[in-house]
């Protein structure tokens, strides 16, 4: 991936639109990133990282609050990225979410989170829309294309401020999971997966097999298959005896129960004869109150003969009494209606008499009417006036509240101003707080190394006068330790001159010189020394030697340390200078004095911002209320005339009124009171006209009803004499003394129906009872009861015996059955077993092997990346061989790490002064720079030689150079120009001035008050 332009907009420090060409740089450069602390250098590389993956560098900051401060509201917070990738060029930006203001109104609106990304054309034109808005599908995307995720982008293409040991410290897991990205070896991790799938499922189904096989078992309640077999073979002849013995108590069973049935059938018999022959008895009970109703029914059928006559008596007695009864009424009726005649007919008089005022009343009802629409119209002019004087006192109550307030907030907004120039004059005063308090805390930290030094020194000098005296009393030593081998080996030599002496000849040559003569033979004057006490002196004066060495290389090297901290004294006391003198505390004191100017200056300018701020929106208040009150006075003005003007037409329709018709509801319910006495003499009229005619009507129809009763009267008194004529002479001739017992043998038909239906069932019941009681009487003739309770025993016991033989025989076949049904599935079970534990030894292993958990647990995927991170490792070496002056090398760990730990990815570094290896994390700072800016490129220059890797065109560094020495630094620097040369695209951020001078080519970024920008030097 390489950047072609990145455009930030009112984000960071930025509070415009800047834009950085990178194509401008020339082809591949190799540029610096300078300006001022703050000013925004590090917020470039976060443009880009949020730019591709919505994240900061260093990830501390959150998208929404990279907003600069200083930009216009209206100016919406955005990064825009052109960047080159496999010959495409895509286009990629996003806006965070933050607060913008409303388009209409005030107050503001959330903007949301977006991200749009397009494939482009060689012109810049835009090609495709990949996506349209949606922010995770623009990451998801990116980190396809790209290939790496935001943590793996930080580790491999940006190095950020502080963040670049994490990949050189990374464990072999996180290692891992970087480097199958960048050199795509995810298809070994998909080989481990399936194969530790396949072992894992045929592991899992070994269990479950074994599992059932134990399940089968326990089913069956056996503890081995052996005691299978055994059961087996023990049941076999049990389960056919056992059903002998059933189908033998089978048949006993049936017999018995046949025994018990017939006994059974033929007892029932003697039980039907003996019941046949109580009901005849109990039937035959019941004739003297059969023979009666016979009786009754043949008198019943007599007196029906005689019903005609006697109910020709009762309709003429009937007739008559009507008739009377009818008579009477008619003679009352037309009384009462003489009486109504005469009182309809006074009714009718009064009522003319009162109509007689109707024409007064109606004219009053005209005059009330026309007071009264009078009097509606008072009432709506009435009501009209308050509505428009409420609104005029509500507008006018209004218009003051709101004039008071603007008087308030104009007031308030002149303290906001009179706080604002204090507060900007304070500012003022602390701007150099910052800068002071840098200088000051560096002096404090360099006060402190010489009060350090001035410890060190005094155990320096204490140290020096002890290895002094050393030297002096080692030089003593090994002086005497020479005089001391010197003597002794004198002595040895003349202790061999005297023995050699001793075996001289005279005439004999001397074995020394060859003489014959021996005029002055040594003599031994003292004792004999030997070869081991020579020996001895010499061990011991080589030793004293050797102390003096060391002795004197100790002083040296105090000297040395001595001498370089004197240097280091002298050069804190130039850099310290007069604070050199001064106690520690005065400058402590200054520090945490210039410490609370800082603290002050931030609190002063959240304050200023917070003023600024309330005062803007005093503004925007005060301006909608003027704008509101200058709308709301002609409103009052207007609502004031309104109200007059109805307050003069009220007063002027109120005195053209009489002042008892003033009040509206009185008026109405006078004239309802009027309007009722109207309509009730006109009503009473025509109801005394029309009750007139009604009772002189009413009046003839009750004389016609008098006659006509009269008539009826007489036909039904003849009529009732020939009836009781007739009814005497046939009582005459019945079987009846007279009409009481003609009554009493009366029934009428349910009761006949139910005294002949009682008669008909007495009968044929008899008849059905001695049919059938006659016929158990032929079948039973010859046969005796039986004994049913020895035969129902003998039943019960037979059947007890088959229940108890059928349940052994059930027991021991089901288990039977339950055991070879055992039998056969152990043998399904073992045979898949055993197929499944063929294929798991060679899946289990090839799992085992390929996922790390044999020998070092280094999975495949690990092994292949380790031979990949060999490969890295050489060529990150000799770079960090030549900026370390030769002494370290990376190396791969070849010790498996402790416990379950994954291993194989691990790093040391070879320390070639100690000959030994170390963990990286022992690494001095500078020293872990220059160790991962080696990892870096090393890894930059791999990944890129081997075909479908991840690009890694474009390599950032943010600051660490300034904890490199010179040699280091320019070691460095000219690693990155060979990694120039090779095609890459390198940007430093750093504050080390040698930097500007080796790389003309800069991204210069100003900082001032109203916000940051930048500017291309250099091409």
């Amino acid at each position: 991936m390489t950047p072609l332009t990145l455009t930030m907009q009112a984000f960071g420090p930025f509070a415009g639109t800047e834009s950085i060409d990178f194509t401008a740089l020339g082809r591949s450069p190799l540029f610096l990133i300078n300006g001022p602390t703050g000013a925004g250098k590090s917020s470039i590389l976060d443009a880009l990282c949020f730019a591709l993956y919505g994240q900061t560098t260093g990830n501390e900051r959150d998208p929404t609050q990279m907003r600069c401060d200083q930009a216009d509201a209206a100016l919406l917070t955005e990064v825009s990225l052109d960047f080159h990738l496999r010959g495409v060029d895509y286009r990629v930006r996003r806006v965070p979410q933050q607060e913008r203001p409303k388009s209409r109104g005030e107050g503001t609106t959330t903007h949301n989170a977006e991200a749009q990304l397009w494939r482009l054309k060689a012109g810049g034109e835009v090609e495709t829309c990949l996506v349209a808005r949606k922010v995770n599908d623009a990451t998801a995307e990116l980190q396809t294309l790209i290939g790496l995720d935001a943590n793996q982008f930080r580790q491999v293409m940006v190095l950020p401020q502080g963040k670049f040991r994490e990949l050189l410290i990374a464990d072999s897991k996180e290692r891992e999971k970087i480097f199958s990205q960048l050199f795509q070896t995810h298809i070994f991790q998909r080989i481990e997966e399936q194969l530790r799938n396949q072992a894992n499922q045929i592991e899992r189904d070994v269990k479950e097999h074994r599992q059932h096989i134990s399940g089968i078992l326990a089913g069956g309640e056996l503890e081995s298959e052996a005691a299978l077999d055994q059961e087996l073979e023990v049941l076999k002849p049990q389960v056919q005896d056992a059903r002998h013995q059933f189908e033998t108590a089978q048949q006993q069973r049936r017999k018995a129960e046949i025994q018990r049935d017939e006994a059974l059938a033929l007892q029932r018999q003697f039980e039907a004869r003996d019941t046949l022959a109580a009901d005849k008895a109990r039937h035959l009970g019941q004739h003297d109150e059969i023979e009666s109703s016979k009786e009754r029914l043949a008198q019943s059928a007599q007196a029906q003969a005689l019903q005609a006559p006697k109910s020709a008596l009762d309709q003429a007695q009937q007739a008559v009494t009507t008739a009377q009864a009818e008579q009477q009424t008619a003679e009352a009726a037309l009384t009462a209606q003489g009486s109504n005649a005469q009182q309809a007919k006074q009714a009718l008089e009064a009522t003319r008499q009162r109509q007689s005022e109707l024409p007064a009343q109606r004219e009053r009802h005209r005059q009330l009417g026309e007071f009264i629409q009078k009097g509606q119209q008072l009432s709506e002019l009435q009501t009209h006036f308050q509505t428009a004087q409420a609104a005029w006192q509500q507008a006018d109550s209004a218009l003051k509240r709101d004039e008071t307030q603007l008087d308030a907030i104009r007031q308030q907004g002149e303290a906001i101003g009179v706080n604002l120039e204090r507060l900007q004059a304070e500012l003022q005063q602390l701007a150099s707080a910052p800068a002071e308090l840098s200088r000051h805390n560096h002096l404090l930290t360099q006060r402190q190394e010489l009060d350090e030094l001035g410890r060190q020194g005094r155990e320096l000098t204490a140290q020096q006068q002890q290895a002094a005296d050393t030297l002096e009393r080692r030089k003593s030593e090994a002086a005497q330790a020479d005089r001391n081998a010197t003597e002794q080996e004198m002595r040895w030599h003349h202790g061999q001159a005297a023995l050699l002496a001793l075996t001289l000849e005279q005439d004999a040559p001397c074995p020394v010189c060859g003489s014959l003569s021996h005029p002055a033979p040594a003599v031994n004057n003292a004792d004999v020394v030997t070869q081991a006490q020579v020996e001895a002196a010499r061990s011991a004066q080589e030793q004293a030697r050797h102390s003096l060495q060391v002795a004197e290389r100790d002083h040296q090297q105090l000297a040395q340390q001595i001498n370089y901290h004197t240097q280091q004294v002298q050069r804190l006391n130039q850099q310290l200078g007069e604070w050199a003198n001064q106690p520690l505390n005065a400058l402590q004191n200054t520090c945490d004095e210039l410490n609370r100017q800082v603290a002050r200056q931030t609190s002063v300018e959240r304050e200023i911002h917070q003023q600024i701020a309330a005062r803007d929106a005093l503004r925007r208040e005060w301006g909608a209320l003027d704008k509101q009150l200058k709308t709301q006075r002609p409103a009052v003005e207007k609502a004031k005339e309104g109200a007059l003007r109805l307050e003069s037409q009220r007063d002027q329709l109120s005195q053209s009124l009489p002042e008892n018709a003033r009040d509206p509801f009185a008026m109405r319910q006078t004239l309802t009171e009027l309007e009722r006495q109207i309509t009730q003499l006109e009503q009473d009229g025509e109801s005394a006209q029309q009750a007139l005619s009604n009772s002189q009507t009413q009046l003839a129809r009750a004389e016609e009803q008098r006659r006509g009763a009269n008539e009826r009267t007489e036909r039904s008194e003849q009529s009732l004499q020939q009836a009781q004529a007739e009814w005497q002479a046939a009582l005459q001739t019945s079987p009846f003394s007279d009409e009481m017992a003609f009554q009493a043998a009366q029934l009428d038909a349910t009761q006949r129906q139910a005294l002949t239906h009682q008669v008909e069932a007495y009968q044929r019941r008899l008849a059905e009872l001695e049919g059938a009681l006659q016929n158990y009487q032929n079948q039973l003739a010859d046969k005796t009861p039986p004994d049913l309770n020895a035969l129902t025993t003998l039943t019960e016991t037979a059947q007890a015996a088959e229940h108890t033989q059928l349940e052994a025989w059930r027991k021991l076949d089901g288990r039977l059955a339950t055991l070879q049904g055992i039998h056969q599935k152990l043998a399904s079970a073992h045979t898949a077993q055993a197929e499944l534990e063929a294929q798991y030894q060679l899946w289990g292993t090839l799992s085992e092997v390929a996922n790390g958990r044999t020998g070092h647990r280094i999975s495949l995927q690990r092994f292949v990346l380790g031979v990949l991170l060999d490969d890295v490792l050489i060529q990150a070496s000799e770079r960090l061989v030549r900026m370390s002056r030769g002494r370290y090398q990376l190396v791969r760990r070849e010790d498996p790490s402790k416990g379950n730990k994954a291993s194989g990815l691990e790093l040391d570094v070879a320390d070639t002064y100690t000959g030994k290896n170390r963990s990286v994390a022992t690494l001095s700072g500078g020293e872990s720079f220059m160790a991962a800016l080696s990892l870096a490129l090393g890894l930059s220059d791999v990944v890129q030689a081997y075909a479908g890797g991840i690009q890694l065109d474009t390599l950032f560094i943010d600051e660490g150079f300034g904890s490199l020495d010179q040699d280091a630094l320019d070691q460095a620097i000219n690693m990155l120009s060979e990694l120039q040369m090779g095609g890459r695209m390198i940007g430093v951020i750093s504050h080390v001035s040698e930097l500007k001078e080796q790389m003309p080519i800069r991204v210069e970024v100003r900082a001032s008050r109203h916000g940051s920008s930048v500017e291309v030097k250099g091409v």
